[in-house]
């Protein structure tokens, strides 16, 4: 009997602790910064550089991400920018971000506002093109410990709240400046065909993100990303990508790419289907539609991780939508003069 109640008091400090420990996974390992499945439908998260950086004149971007919904509080993220391209017929481009991530049942949240400042050369016949991009940014991040519970609070039999954590926090929320920037190079080979690559830093300026006594600075991170287009078909391309991102300890990569059917239907122009594998963790597949001027995808992540075991292979969900306007140019009819003997 005694036996079975030791087990039993083991279990329940096992489940008082994991939400916390979640938390603290949150803190020292990959979740410092969001991260998109989709990163190259986040333009602005990915890489200052990459402001302004589109086929169009305006573009707005909405991103959506939930993930671990069979684990505990379900980790949501949003993110909402718009960029502009050539500000006032100049090289310099600009854009406005905003993301809020909510993370586990402590209410774990980061939220950033950022400024995206860049500027684009163009090479030779202008198939080459390098831009450089600078994102000062002002974020704040949150916790509620009241809905977090420790062992200490264990009085031998079920949870009380009533008891002390015997925690030293020092406070619940932090807000900071922070910086980033990015270059990026964009190669047009021909119609349909083309190869990219960029270079980011974030966190240039590693602010202090404890809410803790001791230091714990943001470390920084270092993302490279690369792509292209190549055509295999009258009505059918191929987009190879990849991404390699470290920060501290720990490293990233995705590799994979979609496919892209040209519709050639009016309205709907574009069908996308993709497959990628980011290390260790999770593979996940891409659909997409270009319509008119939206341009929609969706992505599901299967986890393939040592957590398997308790999201039963389930990862996130991730929605994006991007809308790009064009100005209107009249078509100017340039009309043959007459010769004079007419």
């Amino acid at each position: 009997m005694l036996h079975t109640k030791k087990i039993a008091v083991c279990c329940v400090r096992v489940m008082l602790l994991l939400p916390f420990g979640f938390i603290f996974y949150t803190f020292n390992c990959f979740a410092q910064d969001i991260h998109f499945s989709q990163f190259f439908n986040s333009p602005l998260n990915l890489n200052p550089g990459l402001a302004g950086n589109f086929i169009g004149d305006f573009r707005i971007v909405a991103n959506q991400r939930t993930q671990w919904s069979s684990v505990t509080t379900p980790y949501s993220t949003y993110s909402l920018g718009a960029d502009a391209k050539h500000i006032y017929k100049t090289p310099f481009n600009a854009g406005l971000s905003i993301y809020h991530d909510k993370a586990g049942d402590s209410d774990f949240s980061t939220l950033q506002v950022a400024l995206s400042l860049g500027y684009t050369k163009y090479i030779g016949d202008s198939s080459h093109t390098v831009s450089f991009g600078i994102q000062p940014a002002f974020v704040q991040r949150s916790i509620n410990f009241s809905d977090l519970r420790f062992d200490n609070q264990f009085n031998g039999n079920n949870f009380d709240n009533t008891l002390g954590n015997g925690e030293n926090f020092q406070n619940d929320g932090r807000t900071y400046f922070n910086l980033h920037s990015g270059i990026y190079w964009n190669y047009n080979i021909a119609q349909r065909k083309s190869i990219n690559a960029g270079f980011a830093v974030h966190n240039i300026t590693q602010p202090e993100q404890t809410f803790f006594k001791e230091s714990i600075p943001l470390k920084q991170r270092y993302t490279f990303h690369a792509g292209g287009v190549v055509k295999v078909h009258n009505k059918i391309d191929v987009l190879p990508r990849f991404i390699y991102t470290s920060q501290h300890k720990f490293k990233e990569i995705i590799l994979g790419g979609s496919a892209k059917y040209h519709l050639n239907n009016g309205d709907y122009k574009n069908l996308y289907a993709g497959l990628y594998y980011r290390n260790s963790d999770a593979a996940y597949i891409t659909v997409g539609l270009d319509y008119r001027s939206f341009h929609a995808k969706v992505s599901y992540d299967i986890n393939i991780s040592t957590l398997e075991v308790a999201s039963n292979n389930r990862g996130g969900f991730e929605l994006t939508i991007i809308y790009i306007f064009e100005r209107y140019r009249p078509v100017i009819k340039r009309y043959k003069a007459c010769p004079n003997y007419l």
